[in-house]
């Protein structure tokens, strides 16, 4: 007992030493926990973001994408390559295998036709096709870059299989985007394979009809490799999975997880309406630490151990409130972080969509400016005429020239119709083998004229120049188009060089690189001494209705016309152009093996020459439009023809059921109801005899409207004048 009294006071020391020295091993242990939670969290957190962000980034390339299809009325496959060219997927975005254009089609003669029009030298052996044998209703078109995996997906129906089909109809129906959930993607042509996805984005006519998705495969190890590589993860593994944990499900692991891993979180986050599991777990660095050091504390006189464990306790709370305030700061920052992300998303988007819609007003504008201008004078010139023949119908002079300005006028409003088709590549064109030289060697006397006298004209035609294949008119048009150009660039005078050359551009080449096919072509240099254009009017050069000229100078059709005409017949247009210095635009035409045609300038017959009609050869003329049926009756009629006419298909086939004795049906082909060349294949099931000559305002192509040929027949081109009308049908009959 005497010794519990001697030694209580050290004992009760010793226990409280013990005691304050256990205590405080505890909260360290427990703050040391809170604080590598809260770091756990920001690892995590951070981690989420940057899966977020790089989806995010994804979304808005496919959004870019569906805008280039939806801002233009047809893009073939060179232009879907430059698109996707400049975005550099491979360099900027790692892990995304391409971007490419599916088409979708209501039935399989449909979805083969489209399929045949795609088809190159690039993808010469395009055909759709399904999995599993099924009937193909979609198929890959286009998909960039062309390498040796992405060729494999060309033709490829994604509608036949379950996983694809389910995120292609979401996007249809929804209006936005879509991922699929985990696929073997059929570009996994090498022996290691990875899991892979797609985002898909519908594409809509103006109308309001689906004709396909623009998407993107990405390989998940490559992209999210790429996306984690840029962030430390050392301390974390990270596993991300489809919808649910479940091993098939799994899209990527980071590494193996560690069965005792100290920290374990699972966030769900949803990326084009597809939800995602990440499973985020600490590695084995992140969980090994320092041990801490007890013996100080333990070997403490029993006086400091009180002073310790309160010192202790200050230190932890304000270590735990210190840690509370870096998690509640970086939470912040975080949260900040993504909102500020959201918001220049939305910002960005809704600036897009401003931009485009201003680009859209702006061009509708100066369209409208410019054609209105130029309509306006040429219908001044027609009913100023029509105004002066009405009161010189005593006067044959004044009447006959009135009449042939009013014509005149006329003429060059059907040639306004034809540029704005050239524009679009929709052009009549007529090719003929010609020789560049002769064609430009006789325009000599035609540029000087338009060049005027303060611009000295220069040629340097080369020996030998190859053929080619090419509507002349055209061409002569476009060399002048440019020249004019030139011309407005000089305006305190200068030189204009047309220069022609023999060139080879083989495969690898620079020239091939530059965008030209292999192969022989003539090239066709058009340069000026002018001010020249900045790299950025250069770039917006050739796009429909840019110009630098002031309003009333033009409608900007100019370079695009050019442009659609290089292209339409084959070839490729560049531009050089030096601020200060000058511009030079090269056309560059494929080389035709043949003898050249001679151009001849066409002439409008006298009406004394025009084929004279018969009365026993019965016209029907159907026409919708009430003048225009009159006027081609009345010129029938004043040709020799028996006429007969109506509005529509079905009151045309009534008349052929009363009368037996039609000769010719002349139908328009654009009508409502039934269309010319339905009206065409009934009338040819009852008379197979029948002969037909069509016309329409619209080129033959587009007026088709995919007819199948089986009423086949001559067009006659809107708007056409009595003369071309007496040829064309007198051509129709007189055929076997």
């Amino acid at each position: 007992m005497p010794f519990v009294h001697r030694y209580a006071a050290p004992l009760i020391a010793l226990i409280v030493g013990v005691a304050a020295t256990l205590l405080a091993a505890f909260l360290t242990a427990q703050a040391e926990a809170g604080r590598r939670e809260a770091r756990f969290e920001g690892l995590a957190s951070g981690a989420v973001a940057a899966i977020q962000s790089r989806m995010l980034a994804q979304l808005t390339l496919l959004r870019g994408t569906s805008g280039f299809f939806q801002a233009s009325d047809a893009i073939d496959r060179d232009d879907f390559r430059d698109f996707i060219g400049g975005l550099r997927l491979e360099e900027n975005y790692p892990g995304v295998l391409g971007i490419g254009y599916a088409v979708y089609a209501a039935n399989p003669d449909a979805l083969a036709r489209l399929a045949s029009a795609a088809r190159d030298e690039r993808a010469p052996g395009l055909r759709p096709w399904a999995a599993g044998g099924k009937e193909a209703r979609s198929a890959i078109l286009f998909l960039e870059p062309m390498n040796r995996m992405n060729l494999q997906a060309l033709g490829f129906d994604m509608t036949s299989e379950p996983t694809r089909r389910a995120a292609m109809e979401g996007a249809a129906a929804s209006g936005h985007a879509r991922m699929s959930g985990k696929v073997r993607l059929v570009q996994e042509i090498d022996p290691v394979k990875q899991a892979g996805f797609l985002i898909y984005a519908p594409l809509f006519r103006p109308a309001g009809g689906l004709y396909g998705w623009v998407y993107s495969p990405l390989r998940a190890n490559d992209l999210f490799g790429a996306i984690f590589s840029e962030h430390d993860l050392s301390e974390l593994v990270v596993e991300i999975y489809d919808e649910r944990v479940e091993p098939q499900r799994l899209l990527y692991r980071s590494a193996a997880p560690r069965a005792g891993a100290g920290q374990i979180v699972s966030r769900r986050m949803e990326v084009a309406g597809r939800p995602w599991i990440v499973r985020l777990s600490s590695s084995e660095s992140f969980d090994s630490g320092p041990p801490m050091l007890f013996g100080a504390l333990v070997g403490a006189a029993g006086a400091l151990i009180t002073l310790l464990l309160a010192t202790l306790m200050l230190q932890q709370v304000r270590a735990k409130e210190t840690t509370e305030r870096e998690v509640r700061s970086r939470t912040g920052q975080l949260r900040k972080a993504m909102e500020r992300l959201h918001e220049e998303a939305a910002a960005r988007e809704q600036a897009e969509a401003q931009v485009r819609q201003m680009q859209k007003m702006e061009a509708v504008g100066q369209l409208t400016g410019g054609i209105a201008h130029d309509f306006n004078n040429m219908l001044a010139v027609i009913i100023g005429n029509l105004d002066v023949a009405e009161r010189r119908l005593d006067d044959p002079s004044r009447l006959s020239r009135a009449i042939s300005n009013a014509r005149q006028g006329a003429d060059k409003a059907a040639e306004l119709t034809r540029r704005l088709l050239a524009f679009g590549r929709r052009q009549p064109l007529s090719p003929r083998v010609i020789d560049a030289n002769a064609l430009i060697a006789g325009m000599s006397e035609l540029l000087e004229r338009s060049l005027g006298a303060t611009v000295r004209h220069e040629t340097d035609l080369a020996d030998g120049l190859w053929r080619v294949h090419a509507d002349p008119a055209q061409l002569e048009n476009a060399i002048l188009n440019l020249a004019i150009n030139a011309r407005d660039a000089m305006p305190d005078g200068g030189t204009l060089r047309v220069a022609t050359a023999n060139i080879s551009v083989a495969e690898g080449s620079d020239r091939h690189r530059d965008g030209l096919r292999p192969g022989e072509l003539v090239l066709i240099t058009v340069s000026d001494t002018g001010v020249g254009m900045s790299p950025e009017v250069t770039a917006r050069a050739i796009e429909p209705f840019f110009t630098t000229k002031e309003v009333g100078r033009g409608t900007g059709l100019g370079l695009s016309q050019v442009y659609g005409f290089v292209k339409q017949s084959g070839g490729h247009l560049r531009i050089r152009s030096t601020p200060g210095r000058g511009t030079s635009i090269d056309i560059y035409l494929p080389r035709h093996e043949g003898e050249a045609e001679a151009v001849r300038s066409e002439h409008r017959p006298a009406d004394d020459d025009l084929p004279p009609g018969r009365e026993n050869e019965l016209v029907l003329v159907v026409e919708d439009e009430e003048q225009v049926r009159d006027m081609a009756t009345e010129a029938l009629r004043d040709l020799g023809y028996s006429v007969v006419a109506a509005a529509g298909g079905e009151e045309a086939l009534a008349m052929m059921a009363e009368r037996g004795d039609i000769t010719l049906l002349f139908t328009d082909i654009v009508m409502p109801g039934m269309n010319g060349r339905r009206l065409a294949e009934e009338a040819r099931a009852r008379r197979p005899d029948l002969k037909i000559l069509f016309t329409t305002g619209y080129t033959p192509d587009a007026a088709d409207n995919g007819g199948n040929g089986a009423a086949a027949g001559a067009t006659l081109q809107k708007p056409y004048g009595r003369a071309e009308l007496a040829r064309r049908v007198r051509r129709a009959l007189d055929q076997a």
